[in-house]
């Protein structure tokens, strides 16, 4: 689905059809399998990958591969800690197998999410114009009738929550 591009009644959204839960620990929620370079000498099974600008290696996928042990499936199997939303990460265990992880809720590539407050505290995001604002003291219960593509984690204290698009 395309972003809005200017046209407020392009694709309106009045109820949710989704929800997520929103992370900020910079875990690994989701990865682009068709940005996937399969690599050679893979066998299937779990194995680490590790962030090329954030340096992070405490996640790990399991895949499948072919005769010549090229990757053909990713899945996440644990979610680590500490990648940068949309950066490359090397697939361990054989040569040249990439794949872009992502750090935000499914559906956040172009389009951004309202999202709801379990606890409050301030909730810092990036909007879906891309500016980064923070929203001071959002009260328990309430929802940010905003259009966030991530929530981040330095400035926010609020907890339990959802991410409705």
């Amino acid at each position: 689905m395309n972003g809005v591009q200017g046209n407020m009644q392009a694709q309106p959204r009045v109820f949710a059809h989704d929800a997520q839960i929103v992370y900020t620990d910079k875990r690994l929620i989701w990865l682009d399998i068709e940005s996937l370079n399969a690599g050679t000498g893979y066998a299937a099974g779990a194995k680490t990958v590790t962030g090329v600008s954030s340096g992070a290696n405490n996640a790990t996928i399991t895949i499948t591969v072919d005769a010549a042990g090229g990757i053909t499936t990713a899945v996440i199997t644990n979610v680590g800690s500490g990648y940068t939303e949309g950066e490359r990460l090397t697939i361990a265990g054989g040569t040249g197998g990439v794949i872009t992880g992502h750090t935000t809720f499914i559906g956040s590539e172009e389009r951004g999410a309202c999202i709801y407050v379990g606890n409050s505290g301030d909730v810092e995001a990036i909007m879906e114009s891309g500016n980064t604002v923070i929203f001071a003291n959002a009260a328990t219960g309430s929802f940010l009738p905003i259009l966030v593509k991530q929530v981040l984690a330095a400035n926010t204290t609020a907890t339990n929550l959802l991410a409705l698009f």
